[in-house]
This record gives structure tokens, sequence and C-alpha cells, in this order.
């Protein structure tokens, strides 16, 4: 990982993402920004539930080499920005935002 990019906000695809569910190298974490009953009716295999609202501490795990990857329910989705602003303010250092949600994720035919 490039540290002259540490603090930057990155975006992904569905197709990134599903190739980092193979690979583990770096770690990331998945958050699920949506409302919980979004989640219980389906998300991404290993994603954590965290509403953006509720982001109060990096997640269980994390450390300074983890990627967050957060994933909100549409591309825009205003909960995915406010949940990535606040992990960069709580420490984080490599963000990534899904570009357009499970919407994206699910047209694209990745497992939920």
């Amino acid at each position: 990982m490039d540290p002259h990019f540490d603090g930057v906000i990155f975006k992904t695809h569905a197709g990134e993402l599903r190739r980092r569910l193979r690979a583990p190298f770096p770690p990331y974490r998945i958050l699920d920004v949506r409302p919980r009953e979004d989640y219980d009716r389906g998300h991404i295999p290993g994603a954590l539930s965290a509403p953006s609202e509720g982001i109060t501490a990096l997640p269980d795990g994390a450390d300074d080499r983890t990627e967050l990857i957060v994933v909100g329910q549409e591309p825009d989705d205003p909960a995915m920005r406010a949940a990535s602003l606040a992990l960069r303010f709580l420490g984080a250092r490599r963000v990534v935002e899904l570009t357009g949600g499970m919407v994206e994720w699910e047209r694209a035919g990745g497992p939920v």
C-alpha cells in the first residue's frame, strides 16, 4: 500500500470487490451502512452492519493496514459518504466506497 494515498477516500466497483472477496490480502472489512432492516434482507458476505449514524469506533480487528470498504444502498448514497468521513475522523487510513452500492452489487450478480 502506498502511504502517499493515506487519508484519501477511494471508490471501487462491484467487480473489484468480488475479486477482493477471494483475496484476503491486504486485510479489509466491509461495512454495510444501510439501515439494519435492509442489511437483514441481504448483504455482501462477510459485511458488518454499521449504519452511518452509529459509527463511533473502527471495527474490531481493524488496524492502520485494514481497508474499510463502505457499502450503501445506491450510487451516491449520502450514508456512504457520512460513514467514510466518520471513519476518517476516527483514524481510518484506507477507506473505499462501493460506487454503486448494493444496487450495483446485485445487478452485477454479486452473492448476497
